[in-house]
């Protein structure tokens, strides 16, 4: 597809960015880019030059189906033609998410629509505490719930090389002094040391929050039998079991990776790719928790369940039931194989770790386990790699711990050509 007429001025729009807002834009790390996207279309952003972008950023996960899809864009406009936000009872399409999500994701009994993955988050953390009157929880190194509180602790990325993140640190200046005071933070896949979490304070811990897959930073399975003891020692000590869905949920299983894992969480934090790039979240679990919401637990947001985010979920999910997931999953094996063998034949050190849609480029060894391993690496090298794609034209997240991913609208060409420019970008950093 060739580019769009470019729409904006370039470097107008950089100056004026850089004159309104802080660090020139609204998130951390859109400015690394020095780069503005005019249009975007599937796999595929355009720069005002017209440069043609093959896009592994996905807004950080959202875009799952494709930039501005046809029939999820098309399910959003047929709903604001009839109706807008408005606060008077259930939305029939809020309804029917509900209830599509229940039948989809093995721990939904009720569920509660958001906007954002830390919105359900924190409501997870008000309904444990509600629901055990404990306040401390325990959480792993690296696995990012939000940028809020208790929860931003222990998921610094900005380490040095070769050096663990501060358990303690919060992920934000500007933190209240006590708030890591209720926070246990250990290594992921470490089980002696949850055990040892348990044995010391089980009987005060209100909640486990962990992501099922770790995709925050790095891309790591949980090692066999993690999340099967995590289950154990959360029902033994009645603790809640929170797993922070809104990476892995609908990407790789249309039932969230708990269904891969065959490890039933109590709550469930659900968004991003369930949107394809609509404001939309979930949090959704047992109904005896999530009756809590409303009742002990405060749950009002202005923007909570809007008919527009719900009307391009309910058309994404369809569209991932159809065979999304299934084309997903072998072009991201075909991207993985791809790219270790570039790795192998070009004698770069690193190697490619990922799951379905998702892939990550360790620069090290051996394949991380934990968030320690995986800031144990060569940045140097990888930012050089991150540059000399995008160069090529492959898109990549803008911090090198970050994991990578792909979308339904790419193609076989698209996969190829993202292994051949690592392949060349290789070879000039190794």
């Amino acid at each position: 597809m060739s580019a769009p007429a470019a729409t904006i001025d370039r470097e107008d729009l950089l100056t004026r960015a850089r004159r309104v807002i802080p660090g020139g834009a609204s998130a951390g790390g859109r400015p690394l880019y020095d780069d503005v996207i005019d249009s975007a279309h599937g796999a595929y952003l355009y720069s005002p030059t017209g440069k043609r972008y093959i896009d592994h950023l996905l807004s950080y996960g959202p875009i799952v189906i494709g930039h501005t899809d046809e029939v999820v864009n098309a399910a959003v406009a047929s709903t604001m033609s009839r109706v807008d936000l408005n606060w008077v009872g259930p939305q029939a399409n809020e309804v029917e998410l509900a209830e599509k999500i229940v039948a989809l994701v093995p721990s939904a009994e009720k569920v509660v629509l958001m906007n954002t993955g830390t919105d359900a988050l924190q409501h997870a953390l008000h309904v444990a505490r509600a629901a055990t009157g404990r306040q401390r929880i325990l959480k792993f190194h690296g696995h990012y719930h939000g940028w809020v509180g208790e929860l931003g602790v222990g998921a610094n990325f900005d380490v040095e090389p070769g050096a663990a993140p501060a358990a303690s640190t919060p992920n934000s200046g500007g933190s209240a002094p006590d708030v890591a005071d209720d926070v246990i933070v250990v290594d992921w896949n470490d089980i002696e040391a949850v055990e040892q979490v348990f044995l010391a304070h089980g009987r005060d811990l209100a909640a486990v929050f962990t992501e099922p897959y770790l995709h925050s930073y790095t891309n790591a399975a949980p090692a066999p039998g993690f999340l099967e003891r995590l289950r154990e020692l959360s029902s033994l000590h009645r603790a809640v079991l929170v797993f922070d869905e809104v990476k892995t949920g609908f990407r790789h299983h249309v039932g969230g990776y708990q269904v891969i894992a065959g490890v039933t969480p109590d709550l469930t934090a659900l968004g991003k790719a369930m949107g394809n790039g609509f404001t939309i979240s979930a949090l959704a679990g047992r109904a005896d928790l999530m009756d809590l919401l409303g009742t002990e637990v405060t749950i009002d947001g202005t923007y909570y369940a809007n008919p527009y985010g719900a009307a391009a979920s309910l058309a994404t999910i369809a569209l991932l039931e159809a065979g999304a997931v299934e084309h997903l999953w072998t072009l991201g094996e075909r991207l993985r194989e791809g790219l270790t063998a570039a790795i192998r034949d070009t004698g770069v050190v690193a190697n490619v770790t990922g799951v379905g849609s998702g892939w990550i480029i360790n620069w090290r060894e051996t394949p991380p386990v934990t968030f320690s391993e995986a800031a144990d690496a060569d940045f140097d090298r990888a930012e050089s790699f991150r540059v000399a794609m995008l160069d090529a034209g492959i898109l990549l997240p803008p911090y090198v711990i970050t994991d990578a991913r792909i979308c339904a609208a790419y193609t076989i060409d698209d996969i190829d050509e993202t292994v051949e420019a690592a392949r060349r970008a290789f070879a000039l950093v190794r």
